[in-house]
């Protein structure tokens, strides 16, 4: 029985099995993270700032946005959330008052709720829908998900990010921590690798919700960044998920499925190294992509029921307002994404002659959106080219063919074309999805990540992007049309002997992937040879043509497309089983040993972390620092990696002249003199002597060029390069070591009167 409250956002009812379920993955997080280095009172401050900050505005917000499931309220609530979380960042750090940071969330959500206050509430629950928690296998599967995406979370960025820094960490963790440690001072952050480039463009939100939990608990930056926020987005993505494929679908199967093809994502493979690995979204190491997920899916979710109601309610239209906003700082490719899917739907409007407006007014309101924030948050994609096949023609064989003499033709390029779009064969299943307007947007979100992965190529190869921000959009369409499958055998045959017919079937395709995943063609494909591909393209265009022609007339022969179905999703999850059980056990070890001369994996010294923690303990305002460090392997060299951004990091301080591998300068240069992006000289060669000749020979004259430019702080470190000991009678002393020193610089008219 359920006693509904119009006016509660939860209701009051009985516990259910999602509830334990609830409760129980809280505390397995919470232990979890306790485990990752965060002591029990930081974790309890950092409850406390999530419902404050987060969760509480979020209910108040989505109070008339309607869900059928405890998991998908708080899921949805903290998703939206997150954008009043953010404007109390911005308030609070532009102003100096930190406890705004506090306050503004539930400022918002109280004016939001006055907005819309004639508006009633959304009902609890619908009649209409077949509600997962009744089914004890769906509330398993969510459970199943959450278990497989912490572990991988524990596995392949805690164990490589110990708080202590014991070992190096993964160079881009630094790169965010840095962001992250200067937006709390700034809004919006500067490039703290390179302060004379100006404002940071980059879809940085990430970077501000940790600043803000940072500042909103006193949790340390470090904890924030790279333990503590992780886990709540990620189960918020399959909660999301999984209330998503519930409301669209009215299945508990779907909804059971769809988390499930989020933490382990089909991908058809043919060959170990025709891959990009877009099919996977759980990308622990990408603060940026992993904070987007739960936007991606719920903002889809929104826009299609603005599609599909005869009468929008006018708080459903805010709340698409709302997430759009916070759309191209979260990710720049989820708003022209989902525009692709507004096109689609626009043209079959007007082939209908009917519902062309929403679309277009959502498309215009998305495009002028792109346009205005375009500033502030692209400059992630300067080197990026247009490039027929571009990710094909990036991928390590297509190099190796290179290297071997022989320029790949357009025979090559379409086989490597063919061969990845393989990849994502489970997407045929949206054919049998009925839902017309769903299933035509999903179609144009899909087609523009194809666009952007073979028109588009970046440095990094981050046009795979898209597709990968797509994934859990993905996974909840091809739940939601396997399910569609499914169903429509069982009009033809009995449940049990349909699900028997399909599990033999994708047991033994599951099978026949394992094998044909241990033969040399599929790990061997290199030197490549037209001979081994023209066969694996000819049958995956046959298999491609057999499942159009199925799907298309399944309802004639629904049990063929069940068993194409069973078979393509079968083959399908060989791969991502193997390598999530290859995550639970790791055979790597990193490197846990300091190295003479470093590398860009071995561990920093202590007197180096020592003299960070210094630094960051006199510079609490965040002044600018000046460092000889550059490289990745701390040794600074000509046309070096410039990444190594943990200066910038354990220091909390920006950085002039830092590591400016990901500056917009090095990326507008890459491919210059032969070189990537990342191996570019800084771009202002005066002002790099002047900062080299600032540690090596330094003078009076150099120094006051260099406070000139606001430097405050000077992170000298002999590792990179020599430090003149005549530094230290220039400067005041504010740390030093046999191999590093952190000095202030003197005022001018200090250091003359001084000198006299």
């Amino acid at each position: 029985m359920h006693v509904n409250s119009p006016g509660s956002s939860l209701s009051l009812r009985r516990l259910e099995a999602s509830d334990a379920v609830g409760a129980f993955t809280f505390l397995a997080g919470a232990f979890a993270v306790n485990r990752a280095g965060v002591a029990w009172p930081d974790i309890a401050r950092l409850v406390f700032a999530y419902g404050l900050t987060v969760l509480g505005p979020g209910l108040v917000i989505t109070r008339r946005f309607p869900t059928l499931t405890r998991v998908g309220r708080l899921s949805v609530a903290f998703t939206a959330g997150l954008a009043a979380q953010l404007l109390g960042w911005a308030v609070g750090v532009a102003t100096g008052q930190t406890w705004l940071v506090l306050v503004t969330p539930a400022l918002f959500a109280g004016l939001w709720e006055l907005a819309f206050r004639r508006f009633a509430p959304a009902p609890r629950t619908q009649e209409t829908a077949e509600a997962p928690r009744s089914r004890w296998w769906a509330v398993g599967a969510l459970l199943v998900s959450s278990a497989v995406a912490l572990h991988s979370l524990a596995l392949t960025l805690w164990r490589i990010t110990p708080l202590d820094h014991h070992l190096r960490w993964y160079q881009d963790m630094e790169w965010h921590v840095a962001i992250s440690a200067l937006a709390m001072h700034q809004v919006p952050p500067t490039d703290p690798q390179s302060a004379a480039e100006g404002p940071l463009s980059y879809h940085w939100f990430s970077n501000a919700h940790g600043a803000a939990l940072s500042l909103a608990s006193g949790v340390d930056i470090d904890a924030v960044s790279v333990v503590a926020w992780f886990l709540p987005v990620g189960l918020a993505t399959l909660g999301l998920a999984y209330e998503m494929g519930l409301a669209l679908s009215r299945s508990a199967l779907v909804a059971a499925l769809a988390p499930l093809l989020i933490a382990v994502p089909p991908v058809a493979l043919f060959s170990e190294v025709i891959d990009t690995g877009s099919t996977f979204a759980l990308i622990w190491v990408s603060p940026s992509h992993l904070f987007s997920l739960p936007l991606c899916l719920l903002l889809t979710w929104v826009v299609i029921i603005i599609l599909r109601t005869p009468r929008v309610p006018v708080p459903t239209a805010a709340l698409a307002l709302l997430l759009a906003l916070m759309g191209p700082g979260t990710k720049v490719s989820i708003l022209p994404t989902l525009m692709g899917g507004l096109g689609i739907v626009t043209v079959h409007a007007l082939w209908r002659r009917r519902g062309v407006v929403r679309p277009i007014v959502l498309g215009a309101v998305g495009g002028a959106i792109v346009l205005g924030t375009a500033p502030l948050f692209a400059g992630g994609g300067g080197g990026s080219i247009f490039l027929l096949g571009a990710t094909a023609r990036q991928l390590r064989p297509w190099r190796e063919l290179q290297k071997m003499g022989r320029e790949p033709g357009f025979d090559v390029l379409a086989l490597f074309v063919v061969a990845l779009l393989a990849t994502y064969a489970a997407i045929l299943f949206v054919a049998a999805i009925d839902d017309v307007v769903a299933r035509s947007m999903f179609i144009g979100m899909f087609l523009v990540a194809v666009a952007a992965m073979f028109a588009l190529a970046h440095p990094s190869l981050s046009q795979v992007y898209f597709m990968r921000g797509l994934q859990p959009v993905s996974a909840v369409f091809i739940a939601w049309g396997f399910v569609a499958l499914v169903n429509g055998a069982r009009r033809r045959s009995d449940t049990r002997a349909v699900a028997l017919a399909a599990g033999v079937i994708g047991g033994a395709s599951f099978g026949v992937a394992l094998v044909w995943q241990r033969t040399s063609v599929y790990e061997h494909l290199a030197p490549l040879q037209m001979s081994r591909m023209a066969p694996i393209a000819g049958v995956v265009l046959l298999l491609a043509l057999v499942s159009i022609v199925l799907l298309a007339r399944r309802k004639r022969h629904p049990r063929a497309a069940l068993a194409l179905g069973a078979s393509v999703l079968g083959y399908s999850l060989a791969a991502p089983v193997l390598a999530t059980a290859y995550t639970m056990t790791p055979e790597y070890a990193p490197v846990v040993k300091p190295a003479n001369p470093p590398t860009a994996t071995s561990p920093l010294t202590e007197d180096e972390l020592e003299a960070g923690r210094a630094l960051a303990q006199a510079n609490p305002e965040s002044s600018l620092v000046a460092t000889n460090v550059h490289c990745a392997a701390v040794v600074t060299v000509d046309h070096c990696d410039a990444r190594g951004f943990w200066v910038s990091a354990i220091t909390r301080s920006p950085v002039d002249i830092g590591a400016w591998a990901y500056s917009s300068s090095a990326r507008i240069r890459n491919g210059v003199g032969g070189y990537r992006y990342m191996y570019q000289p800084y771009y202002d060669t005066t002002a790099f002597a002047q900062n080299e000749r600032a540690f090596s020979a330094p003078d009076r004259q150099v120094l006051d060029a260099l406070a000139a430019r606001g430097v405050r702080y000077l992170y000298a470190d002999s590792r990179a390069s020599r430090v003149s000991p005549e530094l230290a009678d220039l400067t005041t002393t504010i740390f030093s070591s046999p191999t590093v020193s952190v000095y202030e610089l003197r005022p001018p008219s200090k250091a003359a009167s001084s000198a006299s």
